[in-house]
């Protein structure tokens, strides 16, 4: 993660690199700010340059061995911790979800708690920073660097701490080893001990400014010009919410090609297609195939409200509502509560990790039936 792969904050990147030019890095230091606005990724790129053997211009070269050891997430003086969902003794420390970690920044280390929870499967339990892992970062950072140089410690959302766990932090923030540099990022700082808010140089990451944000989408993710400028209005400074939004426009046509094939083989009665269909809709992942079912409900339910009131209240354009137009005359009062009930019952089921390809393919022959009451 170089600076220039993040949008915007040109004089808080500016900053952080003189800071190291200059020989000022403290040892320990506090980045507030939204996840959407780059908390991570800026204390990803800061350790970066400070790792880098070969820095130009303000930034890490992207090319040296420390840097590719980072872009990969496994560069051995450089530890990560963030909270996770306490199961078992088994699991108290972070070492347990480091696959799903570097997965999940290997995506984007844009991501939020909510994003987090779906890649652990914690669902709607409260994940933490318990006291075995304050522990097990104490001793990490008491044994010498692998590499000679310092050691980075980055802590993501730092304010899910428990109080025996964010003691023993602070104890490691007031008599730090040797060579090491203790990054925490959070979100809500009046959570955090105010002895170690006391004890840390804070550093303010605020909002992405909209003209950078408008950049970095025409520049770097190749947007035009008006699709760019639609998604910063609703962006509120977070590319977090930038990408979420690109991400379910994508999703939406995707869910759009899958239900009207769906459909139209159901009605045709083309059944080795249907099950054929069924089975490549169960390899695209359990939260895909909840949300493609919620996709499939709102379609059932635009052709209801087109059937029997005003055209004006559907909310479908394009394709969406020119497919409907022709599909909506064979969802009626016979079949619309059963057909709403066996999508309900299959989200439901999903949620519970029904095996999706005997769901999908059962689904379907009911269906194949449903359509057909006039």
């Amino acid at each position: 993660m170089r600076f220039t792969n993040i949008p915007g904050h040109s004089k808080l990147k500016e900053r952080l690199a003189t800071n190291i030019d200059e020989g000022r890095v403290p040892h320990a230091q506090l980045f507030v700010g939204e996840d959407g606005s780059g908390v991570l990724p800026l204390a990803i790129a800061y350790a970066q340059y400070l790792f880098c053997e070969n820095k130009q211009g303000q930034d890490s070269c992207g090319e040296c061995r420390s840097c590719k050891n980072i872009t990969a997430f496994n560069h051995p003086d450089l530890h990560f911790s963030f909270p996770f969902k306490l199961i078992s003794k088994k699991n108290e420390l972070a070492k347990t979800y480091i696959s799903e970690w570097r997965e999940q920044l290997s995506e984007t280390p844009y991501f939020d708690l909510q994003d987090w929870n779906e890649k652990c499967a914690i669902g709607n339990s409260q994940p933490i920073i318990p006291e075995k892992e304050a522990l097990e970062i104490s001793t990490k950072l008491s044994l010498k660097s692998f590499e000679g140089g310092v050691k980075v410690l980055i802590v993501w959302h730092a304010e899910l701490m428990n109080a025996t766990a964010a003691n023993k932090l602070l104890k490691l923030i007031e008599e730090p080893p040797d060579k090491t540099i203790i990054i925490l990022t959070t979100n809500q700082q009046d959570r955090l001990l105010k002895t170690i808010t006391s004890r840390t140089q804070l550093v303010q990451v605020k909002r992405i400014m909209d003209a950078d944000l408008m950049e970095y989408l025409v520049g770097c993710e190749g947007l035009d010009s008006e699709r760019a400028k639609s998604l910063v209005v609703e962006s509120e400074g977070s590319y977090l919410k930038t990408r979420r939004q690109m991400i379910s426009e994508n999703h939406h046509q995707y869910y759009f090609n899958h239900f009207q094939t769906w459909m139209r083989l159901s009605y045709q009665k083309k059944v080795v297609e249907t099950f054929n269909w069924a089975e490549t809709i169960s390899g695209i992942g359990r939260e895909q195939q909840k949300q493609f079912l919620q996709y499939c409900l709102k379609m059932i339910r635009q052709c209801i409200i087109g059937n029997y009131t005003d055209m004006e209240m559907v909310k479908l354009h394009g394709e969406e509502r020119e497919f409907m137009n022709n599909f909506s005359k064979f969802v009626n009062n016979k079949n619309v509560m059963q057909l709403t009930k066996e999508f309900n019952d299959a989200h439901y089921h999903i949620e519970r990790n029904a095996n999706p390809k005997i769901l999908f393919t059962d689904l379907s022959i009911k269906i194949i039936r449903l359509l057909r009451k006039q």
